[in-house]
């Protein structure tokens, strides 16, 4: 089931895999961003086809049936392969299907695993000693599954070594935006935002948006309440020894637990927190950036901008006006 204008662009070859019980949200996020037409971008764009791992006919959720015309033989030229999530049980994984994810990313195809698309990435022994995520929901059966893999349970999504992975359903969105930032720029990718009405590319250090720790079995949940706490006074700048002595634990003991907790290192978190609560005040206040840059912890502007346009790759002020689409 290939694109006809697929023929007449010029960009890299993207096929998305579909598959009997087929996710239909996560499959209709990777045509929205690889297989819609984008005329204002001209010949240079993707060039878009669909394969069967089940034959020709398939269902999707809630009984729809598809009919697909090509099998995994397309995936032989594909320079990006997207797995738009995956049927449960997440660890039955067909073995003519990991043999040939394996020949494509051995020739060097890009392989994008959409929630549980993780579980194909893993199954097929391509995730081992890599970093990746996916739906928190998912976190016990993937470690109990994969114990090799470094699975990082915060994140929106990761890309290690030509492999890409998103937490749960709309997480794939930025995912396939992420994957246009890097094949086309940051404009570009934005544009797509935009036509879809989504926000702006977003960082894949991005937490997952769940209200509790990630993992069940956590033992530290009396972080909890200092991680809501930090959140609510971003204003002011915390040390980790000041934090630790308010969390009762040494230095060392806080940076392991904290890290445990919510995936990444404090420094990095605490930067991921002022960033979002910026993105939030420039989006829906008309605050001068300085008096943003003041109540997100930041001791001079100049600093606020850089440390932005390194995490977002625009500016404070471009950022805002983008926004004022919505």
């Amino acid at each position: 089931m290939a694109n006809n204008d697929a023929k007449k662009l010029q960009g890299p070859k993207v096929v998305a895999l579909a598959y009997d019980r087929l996710s239909l949200f996560e499959f209709g996020i990777v045509t929205e961003v690889f297989g819609l037409k984008r005329p204002e971008f001209g010949d240079d764009w993707y060039q878009f086809s669909i394969c069967s791992v089940d034959g020709e006919k398939i269902t999707g959720t809630g009984g729809m049936s598809l009919q697909v015309e090509q099998g995994l033989e397309a995936l032989g030229d594909a320079d990006i392969i997207v797995i738009p999530g995956w049927r449960s049980p997440y660890t039955s994984i067909p073995d003519h299907l990991k043999t040939e994810l394996v020949k494509s990313f051995e020739r060097g195809a890009r392989i994008v695993g959409i929630c549980g698309g993780a579980f194909v990435l893993a199954a097929a022994g391509l995730l081992g000693g890599k970093r990746a995520t996916t739906h928190w929901q998912f976190v016990e059966t993937f470690i109990g599954a994969y114990p090799d893999v470094h699975l990082e349970t915060a994140p929106l999504y990761c890309a290690d070594h030509r492999l890409y992975t998103s937490a749960g359903s709309a997480a794939g969105i930025d995912l396939c935006l992420f994957v246009v930032q890097e094949d086309y720029g940051h404009d570009v990718a934005n544009t797509v935002a935009k036509r879809l009405v989504v926000a702006p590319v977003r960082s894949g250090a991005q937490s997952q948006e769940i209200d509790r720790a990630i993992l069940p079995q956590d033992k530290h949940r009396k972080l909890a309440p200092l991680i809501d706490w930090l959140k609510l006074n971003l204003a002011t700048r915390h040390t980790v020894k000041e934090t630790s002595k308010k969390a009762n634990m040494s230095e060392r003991t806080f940076l392991r637990h904290f890290n445990q907790v919510t995936g990444m290192n404090y420094g990095e978190w605490m930067t991921l927190q002022r960033i979002d609560r910026a993105k939030t005040l420039l989006s829906e206040t008309q605050l001068p950036v300085d008096t943003v840059a003041e109540a997100c912890g930041y001791g001079s502007t100049s600093s606020f901008r850089r440390a932005f346009a390194s995490a977002i790759h625009i500016s404070p002020s471009k950022f805002r006006k983008q926004e004022s689409f919505d």
